[in-house]
């Protein structure tokens, strides 16, 4: 009997993975739009509670002030980092050139070093490298730019529907706010339900505030470094940090050793504590945000983000550990079924 139970118990979680990954692949891009709506209007119910009973103001008329004041913060702040960040972008590709050309004199001292510690002729590595940059601008020119080009009306596209959806998601979420019996009333789906709300917002509160205090905390020590692109490449670091295996050292240990064998000891210095404080804020926040809430393992938690990723790509940071907490949520309950 027990082997049959635990038989029961193995078939049912292989096929709450498969029915986990149909869903994720096929269904979820669907509902998006109704699925951050629900959550947004969960989330933003005690707070209007509140409202209404402070102001006496109708409670439908509070819903809606309250999703306009935060919607309307959250974008004039996204808009404004944007901004920023795209009149940086601006400024660092307008002076592209001189970094290019600054690169090519680095360049062109090790190859003469190089030119020197293997016997070659003089310019002969130098010419090498000539000949590769000429080759991938040649490619860049007469293969990568014309997709580019091809991808505008795709995008394009992209962007139609991105607004569409977004435009659907606010009229769900006061749909869902104004509706108050819109709770599921299949108990078997509770536990999953449960699970479910306090994995999502665990792992995004966990994940939003690490990446928010890493790009913070980057962005001022590029300033104080004297960097004209600080909030943009602070950001980059943020972001980048939150990939399994990356993270911000794949950034900022590459520049430290460039600076430091530019004798841009100042400069290196910087980045080689930037990349250690970033380092110690995931490794002391992140399993005191998500290890206690989830109740996973940090091994658990990594292949389930890195198996995410392969699966589903970038989103796959989110879906994996949310797929990881349903089957774990089905042994469970199984478990105590077949008890």
């Amino acid at each position: 009997m027990r082997y049959n139970g635990r038989w029961r118990n193995l078939l049912i979680i292989l096929g709450t993975a498969g029915v986990v990954y149909i869903s994720f692949y096929y269904l979820l891009p669907l509902v998006v739009p109704f699925v951050f709506a629900f959550v947004f209007a969960r989330a933003i119910r005690p707070v209007v509670e509140k409202l209404h009973r402070f102001s006496h103001i109708n409670e439908k008329v509070c819903t809606v002030l309250i999703v306009v004041l935060m919607l309307g913060a959250a974008g004039c702040f996204l808009f404004y980092i944007g901004y920023i960040c795209i009149g940086q972008l601006t400024e660092m590709l307008r002076h592209t050139p001189a970094h290019m050309g600054g690169c090519m004199q680095i360049c062109q001292r090790a190859c003469t070093g190089m030119d020197n510690l293997l016997g070659l002729g003089a310019g002969e590595s130098y010419a090498w490298v000539e000949g590769c940059i000429s080759n991938m601008d040649a490619q860049i020119s007469s293969t990568y730019i014309p997709k580019l080009t091809g991808y505008i009306p795709g995008m394009l596209v992209t962007l139609g529907e991105w607004g569409a959806g977004f435009v659907v998601f606010i009229m769900a979420t006061l749909l869902i706010s104004f509706d108050r019996d819109n709770v599921l009333r299949y108990r078997s789906l509770m536990p999953y339900i449960r699970r479910l709300k306090e994995t999502g917002f665990a792992y995004l509160k966990a994940q939003g505030i690490i990446i928010f205090i890493v790009a913070a905390i980057s962005a001022l020590g590029l300033y104080i470094m004297g960097s004209n692109y600080a909030i943009l490449f602070g950001i980059v670091i943020g972001v980048v940090d939150a990939f399994p295996v990356l993270g911000s050292g794949s950034i900022l240990v590459p520049w430290a050793v460039f600076q430091l064998v530019q004798k841009d000891y100042f400069q290196g210095a910087v980045l080689l504590t930037l990349y250690v404080i970033t380092m110690l804020i995931r490794e002391i926040m992140e399993p005191r945000l998500m290890g206690k809430e989830l109740g996973l393992k940090p091994l658990y938690m990594l292949i389930s983000v890195y198996v995410g990723i392969k699966l589903f790509g970038i989103g796959g940071i989110l879906l994996g550990p949310i797929g990881l907490t349903i089957l774990k949520t089905t042994a469970e309950t199984s478990t105590t079924t077949s008890r």
